[in-house]
């Protein structure tokens, strides 16, 4: 079940009238793709037994020993460390595994003080109900092993083996699928990209990433079978054909919205061909959804209006406010989303630098991370993800008195959005109440 489905399902769990959830959005066309997903009728049945045997050959196994897939496109973004220390400045630094949590809490560094077991550098936060250990953040939220140059001192007095995996893992992220491991960037490092002029190639790092994945780095599992949308399932291989025609999408110079306007309108073809096997009825319109963002890529007061944007600028400026004395780093971000949120609109000239930044977004992001839940919902959060880079990006120039976007505005952008996930899916749900009320016009 996608998340959008299980929100449905919560809804429905509370006594409520029709009338009441009529007012839920999508709710009817939600609910329809369901039930025709598990009536198992016609066309309908013999793909849920086909994509059924497509999960089940996806047994769990040894992420260490599948095939490595490496970034795709034309000039896939690479990853330099510079040494910057933003990374151990995140909102959480974990999780921390028990064995490096033994080894950390063993170690003498820093000011060769050895944490006690009451007094161990770690936090306990809840994910999805769950207690995950991190690394511990002072009251400026840096990790308590951050020095004051920014360096890792556990690295300094022990080396690089000595810190926990995830930390040695970071900015790489793994996505398991039945083609293998594919490697992507969380492009909120600084040095993401300082390495691409003379980076050597991705399978280079192949032994580093064999190593990590044999350790316990994070592999997250795609889910099968992949959805398009909710009740709109499709086979690994159709997915991976879609994807193909995305990448091969990709324009000549680097041109991040031409190209998810592209991917948008592709995505919407194929919601419409799926649709049509299926014998679905013409009251299920998923590209509805997709053609609305595509129409929002270069004009993003479509998907935020005036009124919805004040509304969470406001919001997002009084969290951060909540910060102020604790966690002031986080307070930053969320006023740099607010302001980028603010000025979405706002048109101003990149260098070719940062728009490659922007560019990189969305080749980092059609690996397989759009399809972790629906893909529409996944171009979703990939289109807000790009409009308030950009947005960010343009409120730092403009405060810098620039007449221009540059590398250095881009970086911090791709910082503050890619640290913004919970935002980020907030604010989609704000655009699609607001897409319910009054739809954009279409796509000329």
């Amino acid at each position: 079940m996608g998340v959008h489905d299980r929100q449905l399902v919560i809804a429905l769990q509370k006594p409520r009238t029709i009338a009441q959830l009529a007012h839920i959005p999508d709710v009817q066309r939600r609910l329809t793709a369901l039930a025709r997903l598990y009536l198992l009728a016609g066309a309908r049945s013999d793909a849920r037994l086909a994509l059924q045997a497509e999960r089940v050959a996806f047994t769990a196994g040894d992420a260490a020993s599948r095939p490595l897939l490496w970034p795709e496109g034309r000039d896939p973004p690479q990853h330099g460390c510079v040494g910057t220390g933003t990374c151990c400045s995140a909102s959480f630094l974990g999780p921390v595994y028990a064995a490096d949590a033994r080894r950390v809490s063993a170690l003498a560094f820093g000011r060769q003080r050895r944490f006690e077991p009451g007094d161990q550098p770690f936090e306990i936060l809840q994910f999805h109900g769950k207690d995950v250990r991190g690394m511990a953040r002072d009251a400026n939220g840096r990790c308590v092993a951050q020095g004051d140059e920014g360096l890792c001192e556990i690295h300094l007095a022990h080396g690089l083996a000595a810190k926990p995996v995830t930390c040695r893992q970071f900015p790489l992220r793994f996505h398991e699928s039945p083609d293998g491991v594919h490697v992507s960037l969380l492009l909120a490092c600084d040095g993401y990209d300082r390495a691409r002029p003379a980076a050597q190639p991705w399978p280079t790092r192949a032994a580093e990433v064999r190593g990590l994945l044999a350790e316990g780095a994070v592999a997250v599992r795609v889910s099968l079978p992949v959805t398009l949308a909710a009740g709109l399932p499709v086979a690994w291989r159709d997915w991976r054909a879609l994807r193909a025609q995305f990448l091969a999408a990709e324009p000549a110079e680097p041109d991040p919205w031409l190209w998810l306007e592209r991917v948008l309108e592709l995505a919407a073809a194929a919601l419409t061909a799926r649709q049509a096997r299926l014998a679905e009825g013409p009251d299920v319109a998923w590209e509805a959804g997709l053609l609305a963002l595509q129409a929002g890529v270069r004009a993003p007061e479509r998907l935020w209006p005036s009124p919805v944007r004040a509304h969470a600028v406001a919001e997002l400026q009084a969290a951060a406010l909540a910060l102020t004395g604790q966690r002031w780093r986080d307070g930053q971000r969320l006023q740099q989303l607010a302001a980028g949120l603010r000025e979405v609109h706002v048109a101003l000239p990149l260098t070719a630098e940062a728009r490659q930044h922007l560019h990189d977004i969305v080749a980092n992001d059609l690996q397989v991370q759009v399809v972790q839940g629906e893909l529409d919902a996944g171009l979703g959060n990939l289109t807000r993800r790009l409009l308030l880079a950009h947005g960010v990006a343009a409120t730092l120039a403009l405060a810098a008195g620039n007449a221009a976007i540059d590398a250095r505005d881009t970086t911090q952008a791709l910082h503050v959005v890619y640290r913004s996930e919970p935002e980020l899916t907030w604010l989609g749900t704000l655009a699609a109440n607001a897409l319910q009320v009054a739809p954009p016009p279409p796509v000329p």
